[in-house]
């Protein structure tokens, strides 16, 4: 009785174990690694400065360029500042009257003089004159350096409306919008997320055996499940110095060019290893 349970058994395990350990397979066979297809990077963009969403000029799927605008604050306050310190920066008034001063003076003293070789002007006045003119020399100056300094308030109140100009620091995709038009956003808050998708990466848990063997540079195939389904070249760009003693294995990390954009990013995929050195 007991011999046939046992035969039964055996039979009812040969019939169903390759269905029992299948998913297993792909992921624990030393001879591939499960990995995920990741974007290069993702960023939660937010905003220097506080203020409300005026404009917002992409979309979740929208493709953004690095430097182009994808929203606006409001910027009234800070558009007036530049026109005044424009005004100020290009009013040239103050020189313009030191110098019409100081050249009505020259031609003045230049009289005086003669008049005084001919004793017909007291030594008091030429003085006098000359220290008109000096004294036009320091307006001059002055008008200068008040010029100087307010082309220096413009550039410092441009920037400030620059910082209310939110830009994209990365090539990629809008892949979610936080704020909308009319929402106050603050300095923790991000505004979007971007993900750079022109390069994909997927890290890679590797048996510690095969360390030797993987050297930085090394091409591997990285095989694509749906809806790619697929086989791609993938380089090694990093390997982790240290083995994790829990499991005995260490990171690797692939990196993938996707310039066309016809790799999907969240993509599972597996990695075949080389064949293991015998001893």
């Amino acid at each position: 009785m007991i011999r046939s349970i046992s035969v039964l058994f055996a039979a009812i395990l040969s019939y169903i174990g390759p269905f029992l350990f299948e998913g297993q397979k792909a992921f624990s066979q030393d001879d591939y690694s499960a990995c995920l297809l990741r974007p290069k990077r993702t960023i939660q963009l937010g905003s220097s400065v506080f203020g409300v969403i005026d404009e917002m000029f992409v979309d979740r799927g929208s493709w953004v360029q690095r430097g182009q605008v994808v929203a606006k604050l409001n910027t009234t306050v800070e558009e007036a500042q530049v026109e005044l310190d424009r005004h100020r920066a290009q009013n040239p008034m103050a020189i313009e009257s030191a110098r019409t001063n100081m050249s009505w003076n020259e031609r003045e003293l230049s009289r005086k003089k003669k008049l005084r070789d001919n004793m017909f002007s007291k030594i008091n006045d030429v003085d006098e004159l000359e220290t008109k003119i000096a004294q036009d020399l320091l307006s001059i100056r002055r008008g200068e350096f008040d010029q100087k300094s307010a082309q220096l308030e413009l550039a410092r109140s441009e920037a400030q409306l620059q910082l209310k100009m939110i830009k994209s620091p990365i090539d990629g995709v809008v892949t979610d919008i936080k704020l909308n038009l009319g929402e106050y956003i603050r300095d923790t808050t991000p505004m979007m997320s971007i993900a750079e998708v022109n390069i994909l990466h997927a890290d890679i848990f590797v048996p510690a055996e095969y360390y030797s063997q993987l050297k930085v540079g090394m091409t591997m195939a990285l095989t694509l499940d749906a809806p790619l389904n697929r086989t791609v070249a993938a380089l090694i760009d990093v390997i982790d110095p240290v083995v994790d003693a829990a499991s005995d294995t260490f990171r690797i990390r692939l990196v993938v060019d996707n310039a066309a954009n016809r790799l999907l990013a969240g993509v599972r995929c597996n990695v075949k290893l080389p064949s293991r050195e015998r001893n």
